[in-house]
Order: structure tokens, then sequence, then C-alpha cells
């Protein structure tokens, strides 16, 4: 395993940290972590650890949601349908889903549907087929959901079939917006919404927000719709700070109090988890949400989280979404296998670039493959395998490369292409393949510095773990939700040896051990340091490390402990 680049955060102004410190009464850690976030004073760490529902933005202050209020009430007003329209991740799945239910469930409105494209027939995004289908379905209005801001052609096609259309989406916006009725995107260059860093179901949840006011609801449904908000919030890897954060914390404990029940059905399946946190959303919900859509129709995700009781019908549900997780998880493992054998090779070793092709892999997990890929051999990531004739596939980068950049200089190659610098999709003719590969590796040798071709660690502050006990935890645990711009706290150690013999290997090489020296409660704190399994014969000599870590609590049978979850290590002695 290479070892990572650690990278401190720059230091801050001692004084900001002492009177945060005697401020809010925590210890100058948690006081130093604070103030790197941003957080300087008593009312910005009371915003910023009690996040309620007035800290939220009025949703009519972003763009074109008058324009959608005015057609959702005539439609309503007439009875007529309309559909909900959504991609095939949780994202799309969620906002949808959240439509549909609080539309019949709270608004009384039962002349609503959902249409979740076909990953494999209608690709990413707003179809052709799905308009038609909508059309021909005798929809008078569609609301797009995760998708829809890049769609001018498809549309241009529905405008000129007559059908109105409200795009909900939180992607970039291209140089030249679809001719949409109302374009709900807080990245609209003009729009004067706060906050742009929203989830697709954010974006839908302000529409909802702005909904209930119009009608004089108030938050009525809208605290179970926070449930789905906090889920694909969770999953889609968006900033987890300012509304997001609000969202995020007000969904998990709607989630941890009263979940839905497609969501308790999912849950229910881990009876040890007592509270759920982000990382549970994101290692448990989320794969089993997304694997409808990889394995066979997202609208089965849609069909379970609407669900109205845990019934026979939900629980056959979830037991159909596990099993297609179960499949999906084969696949992934079988491919990553394949896919790392491809890179044996002397050839292969020396390249900056990863570009594996398969001709049966399964097109609903290549995503994660090339995820999985970089795990193993950091380097910008591309997994194609063959669909209908054509070579078909994702690319995913690694920290600090502009992967969108790269491909566009090979763009010429491709049938289609779309992405941002951290993932992409694309498909192209398999003749081009290996010119692909070197024109790639070109683009990222070119401009993938020598200094960033290592995984980076990036680390709060120095702090060795022996000062840590239950008490400062806890206020560090408030922390949460942890998510991108909010990361759990990372922290370097200082030399350090584990209590004689007490590293142990676990399965698939995760090692396990205890600090020679307790904390100041006496208590000796136990690590998990996944991979590093390779470790144990020197620590168990008495070897000296550092390592990169974070503070968790480990949950069993009941049991509550401090647990250290080691980044990386660094041998000083051997």
């Amino acid at each position: 395993m290479t070892q990572k680049r650690w990278k401190l955060v720059p230091p801050v102004a001692q004084e900001d940290v002492e009177q945060l410190a005697s401020a809010i009464h925590v210890n100058p850690y948690l006081a130093q972590i604070l103030v790197q976030r941003g957080i300087k004073s008593f009312d910005a760490a009371k915003a910023f650890f009690r996040p309620a529902w007035e800290h939220l933005h009025d949703p009519l202050t972003m763009k074109g949601m008058d324009k959608a209020l005015e057609k959702l009430h005539e439609i309503m007003e007439n009875k007529g349908m309309i559909r909900f329209y959504g991609d095939y991740d949780v994202d799309g799945t969620t906002s949808v889903s959240m439509m549909w239910y609080h539309f019949k469930r709270h608004l009384g409105y039962d002349n609503v549907d959902v249409y979740i494209p076909d990953r494999y027939k209608e690709g990413y995004g707003i179809s052709m087929q799905g308009i038609d289908h909508a059309l021909d379905s005798g929809v008078e209005l569609m609301v797009a959901l995760d998708c829809g801001i890049k769609a001018k052609k498809e549309l241009t096609y529905a405008a000129m079939k007559g059908l109105p259309v409200i795009v909900c989406d939180h992607h970039n916006p291209g140089a030249h917006l679809p001719p949409a009725l109302a374009i709900l995107n807080p990245k609209q260059s003009d729009c004067s919404y706060p906050f742009k860093e929203l989830s697709g179901c954010g974006v839908g949840f302000k529409l909802l927000t702005a909904l209930n006011q119009s009608f004089g609801l108030a938050q009525t449904g809208l605290r179970e719709a926070l449930q789905f908000v906090a889920v694909s919030t969770c999953a889609d890897i968006v900033e987890m700070q300012g509304e997001n954060r609000t969202l995020t914390s007000l969904g998990l404990a709607e989630l941890n109090q009263s979940p839905l029940p497609g969501f308790r059905a999912l849950m229910n399946e881990y009876p040890n988890i007592s509270q759920w946190r982000v990382s549970d959303v994101v290692f448990q919900i989320a794969p089993k949400i997304n694997a409808a859509g990889r394995m066979a129709h997202g609208f089965g995700a849609v069909q379970l989280l609407c669900s109205e009781e845990v019934d026979e019908e939900t629980l056959t549900r979830t037991k159909e979404i596990l099993e297609q997780n179960k499949d999906r998880q084969s696949l992934d493992k079988s491919i990553t296998e394949e896919a790392l054998q491809l890179l044996e090779s002397p050839e292969e070793q020396k390249k900056l670039s990863t570009v594996v092709a398969g001709e049966d892999w399964h097109k609903g997990v290549v995503g994660i493959v090339a995820s999985r890929l970089i795990e193993k051999v950091y380097r910008p990531t591309v997994v194609l395998t063959k669909h209908n004739h054509k070579l078909t596939g994702s690319a995913r980068s690694v920290e600090g490369f502009d992967l969108y950049a790269a491909l566009s200089t090979c763009s010429d190659l491709f049938e289609s292409f779309g992405g941002h610098r951290h993932a992409a999709g694309l498909t192209f003719d398999p003749k081009h393949l290996e010119e692909f590969k070197l024109r790639f590796e070109e683009a990222v040798a070119h401009s993938w510095p020598e200094e960033n071709r290592r995984a980076t660690q990036h680390i709060d502050l120095e702090s060795p773990p022996q000062h840590w006990n239950g008490k400062s935890f806890a206020v560090l645990d408030q922390m949460e939700p942890f998510g991108p711009k909010n990361l759990r706290p990372v922290f370097k150690s200082g030399p350090q040896k584990v209590y004689p013999n007490s590293a142990r290997i676990l399965k698939e090489q995760h090692l396990k051990f205890v600090l020679e020296h307790p904390n100041a409660d006496g208590e000796f704190l136990e690590a998990i340091a996944f991979g590093f399994g390779h470790l144990e014969p020197a620590l168990n000599k008495g070897a000296t490390f550092e390592m990169a870590y974070s503070l968790e609590q480990n949950e069993w049978n009941g049991q509550k402990r401090l647990q250290i979850f080691v980044k990386d290590v660094v041998l000083l002695t051997n």
C-alpha cells in the first residue's frame, strides 16, 4: 500500500481559537477545528451545533419559483395529470418519491405518477422516449427532478409538442438553458437564492415548501419529506455545510425518530444500528436504492420508498432490492478482480492513467469498479464495456485532477460524453479504443503534476489519541452530519506503540490493535486499520509509528466504546 501525502490544514489565529474555546467552553483542540471551518463566534457555533428549521432559506427567492407555482396551481385546479420524472440514482429516485408521496398524502392530489428512465435503453437524464411516453399518457405537466438542466434538445421537442416542463436540477447549467416552463436551479448565474449546493431532491423540497406556503399549509408533511432530502444529500456527496447541513440534520432526526415505511423496511435489516448517521445512509441505505437502477429498474426503488406501511408487499420489495444489491456486489467484486489483472503488466504499471475494457462487464457497475480501481491504483480511471456494439462506460477522477477537461481533449472520438471534473460517462466506437488510451494518457501526463500523484490525507491538527475521552468525543461527535466541506476531523498522532502483542489480523488483511498508553481516563484505546494487516509483525515486535486517524464510537451489543479509525500509518522504527 502506497503511503499517502499528509497535508496539514493551514494554521489559524490562536487568538480566535482561545476566544472561541472560552465562549463555548470546549478544549483548544475542538476550538481549533471549528475555527478552521470558519466558526469563530458563539452565534456561529450555536447555528452549527443546533441546526433549526428557522435557518432554512425562503424558497420564493429561487429564480423560476413564481412561474412553477403558478403552473402547478393551474394544473391542480383543473385536476390535470402531473408526472414526476427523475433519474435512476438515489438523488433521482428519492426526489420523485418525495414528490409523489407528498402530493398524494399531504396535498390530497392523486392525479400524479412517476417516470424513471431505463438505464440501458434511455440512459441518463430526460429522454425522447420519456417525453413521448408522457404525451401518450395524457400528462399535462412534467416536473423533472435531478435532471433537465442540459436537456436542450429534449425540452425543445417537449415544448414543440405542447408539454410544459418544470426543471428542478442542481447540476451546472450550460451556456444555453433549455426551453422549460420554469427552471429551479440555484446555480443559474442570475438566481439570488443564497445557497447554491442543494441536491436535486433539495431543490424539489424547496418547491414543495413554496407550494405548501401557497396553500397555507406551513410545515404540513415537510418533516416527512426531509427524510428523502437527507438520504439524497448524504448519497449524492454534495457539500455538507450551510443549508445542506441543516436539511440533513433535521432529516436524520426524523429518520431516526419516525422513519417512513420504505426506509424503515431497509433500516430493519440493521438492528444493531441504534442511531442512523450519514455514514450509515451512505453505506447501508444508498447502495440498496441504487441497486434497483443498476441491476433492474429504478422504479422498483420508488415503489419501495413510496410504501404507505410495512406490509407483505413492502417486505417483498425490500427482499428484491436486497437481492439486487447482492448481485451488484458480486459483479462489482468479480469485474474489479478482472480489471486489476489487466493492470498487472509492466507496461500498464508505468502508466499514469487507467483505461480498461471488458466484453461483457455489466454496464450498471462500471462506475463503482472505476472507484474500486482508484483505491488500488491511484490514477484517473476509465472503465468500459461493450453495449449495442459500442464501448460505453464511466470515468472517475482523483483529487485535484480535472477529469472532464482531460476527456474533452479526446471528445472528437466520442459519440456521447458528459460529466464534470470528478466523474463522467462516455460512449464511442471500439475502433477508437487504442487511440483513446494514448490520447487520454497524454492528457493526464500533461495536466497531472507529479507532486499530486499520491493520494492526499488531509489532517486537521496534531493531537495524540490519549488526549481524547468520551466527554471530548461527545462534543466532536456533535459536528455531525459529516460530509464534503465538513469532513470528520482527522488527527496526526505523534510516535506510538501498540500494547504488547495486541495487534491481530482480521479478515481481508484488516488490522486491529490496542495502543500502549491509556488516555486520561485510564482507558486503553482500540484501533482498527483497514488494509494494514501487513504491519502486524512489526507492531507486535515493538515498532514505533505515527498515524493519521479519526475518532469514532464503536457500538456492539448495546455497549459503546471510543475507537480509533486509522487512515494511514508511517513506521518510524522496525
